[in-house]
This record gives structure tokens, C-alpha cells and sequence, in this order.
């Protein structure tokens, strides 16, 4: 998974390789004149003010863009928002300078895009709400980390672990955190893991602070590794990870 496809703000004749969501081969690009972008009336207004700075720009964004493979060329609705920056160059006698450009970061794609990919036999209630976090990353990653811990206590179910049990006649719901300690032992190797996705997930959940795209991308890295294991027995290192999470109790 490379991060910096998904969080670095970009230029319009510099888009990021995005990868199709559809076909998962291709790349997509910005179809031909359908890149439009305005400022917003309080950005516009702000340029009366004395202390003004490029800086200062908000703009928004939308386009249409086109897959690479020429066997699949689907076609993705993105828009977003957009400001200025100083990107450091150098002139035509080799001198340092800085200038200003517009750069931009999406919100928002449609089909949405697939951060990572889960295996073919993962259970459908697990990679549904994978796709609906997936669907939330851009615009809103408190909302697509809950949405993975909800994937969470699906998959939890999928592996035979009780939703509740009986104390005293009475019937009660036990915790996700509950629930990570009953996992069987055959996947007892994967609980850190597993614990550092519900802490991820309760930040999104009820939380005071931010979850930030990082973070949610910390808990798709480690829910990847956990899924190839399951259902592909491909096991890889996220324990150092899921360590920190587990420490901090919450976002690194």
C-alpha cells in the first residue's frame, strides 16, 4: 500500500497513479477538459484584506477520470478541494526560486477507490464494510475507521467467536476487546492485531481525538495482513505496529 498515493495533495498536470478501482490494472487519468476548479466566495473576498496571502486560496475541484486499460476504461467522478503552495525550482541560470501553484486533494471518487486489496474469499458482510470505509477514507477517515472495526466484528463471527454469553440467566453482549480474547487458538498469533484495529476503531467511533488518514491507513495495513493470513495463509510483519497502537491505546 503506498501512502503517498493517497495523502499528498496534487497538481493537475501531476496526478497521482491511482489505480483503477474496477479493474485494479490500469491507472486513471483525467479525461481531456474535464478538470474545472473555482475559489470560494470567502477565499475571493479575502484579497481585500492588507495582510492577504496566496496561501490563503480554498478552492474546489472536479473532473472526470478515465482508466488506462484500454480493456476496461472505466470512467471515475472525483472532486475535492484545492489551495496554493511554494514549490521550490530553479530558473534558467540554475538559481534557487520559489513560485506559487495550485494544488489539490481529493474528497471524494465514485466508483470509490480500493485501498488495498482483500482477499477473493473474504466473507461478504467483512468486505462490505471494508468498501464503505473505503468509500469514507477521502472525506471522512473517523467514519471509515468505524466502519472497519464494524469488518472486524463481522470477521470475528465469520471465525466462530460468540457474540454473547450467559451469566445468571441473563443473556449479555460482549465487548470487541471481549471478543479478541476468545479467538481461537489457532489464530492466537493475529490478536495484537486484531486489538490494534478496535483501538483504531473505537477513535472513530466515540473518541475526542482526531483520527487522522493515517491512522485509518495504519488499521487498512494491518486488517490487509490479517485477512491474507486468514483466508491466504500469506502471514507479514504488522506486529511492531499493532504494538504501538496497542500501547498508545488509541492513534500513534
Amino acid at each position: 500500500m503506498d501512502r503517498k498515493l493517497y495523502k499528498l495533495p496534487f497538481r493537475k498536470n501531476k496526478v497521482p497513479d491511482w489505480i483503477c478501482p474496477t479493474c485494479g490494472k490500469g491507472v486513471l487519468v483525467i479525461s481531456e477538459d474535464t478538470f474545472h476548479f473555482e475559489e470560494l466566495s470567502l477565499s475571493k473576498e479575502a484579497h481585500g484584506e492588507e495582510a492577504w496571502e496566496p496561501e490563503w486560496i480554498e478552492y474546489v475541484y472536479s473532473c472526470l477520470l478515465k482508466c488506462s486499460n484500454d480493456s476496461c476504461r472505466e470512467v471515475v467522478a472525483n472532486s475535492g478541494v484545492g489551495s496554493a503552495d511554494l514549490e521550490g525550482s530553479y530558473d534558467e541560470n540554475g538559481i534557487p526560486i520559489q513560485e506559487w501553484y495550485d494544488y489539490f486533494q481529493p474528497r471524494y471518487f465514485q466508483p470509490h477507490l480500493k485501498i488495498f486489496i482483500y482477499p477473493d474469499n473474504t466473507p461478504e458482510d467483512v468486505f462490505l464494510e471494508i468498501d464503505q470505509s473505503f468509500s469514507l477514507f477521502f472525506s471522512n477517515p473517523a467514519s471509515a475507521s468505524s466502519h472497519l472495526r464494524i469488518a472486524l466484528e463481522n470477521l470475528l463471527t465469520h471465525l466462530k467467536v460468540t457474540r454473547q454469553e450467559t451469566k445468571k440467566g441473563k443473556t449479555l453482549l460482549l465487548s470487541l476487546h471481549r471478543r479478541i480474547d476468545l479467538v481461537p487458538d489457532k489464530y492466537k498469533d493475529l490478536k495484537d492485531m486484531l486489538l490494534a484495529v478496535k483501538w483504531l476503531g473505537n477513535a472513530g467511533s466515540h473518541a475526542k481525538r482526531e483520527v487522522t488518514g493515517d491512522d485509518v491507513m495504519d488499521a487498512y495495513e494491518i486488517m490487509d495482513v490479517v485477512l491474507r493470513e486468514i483466508f491466504e495463509n500469506k502471514a507479514k510483519k504488522a506486529k511492531a505496529l499493532a504494538k504501538k497502537i496497542n500501547k498508545k491505546k488509541g492513534p500513534k
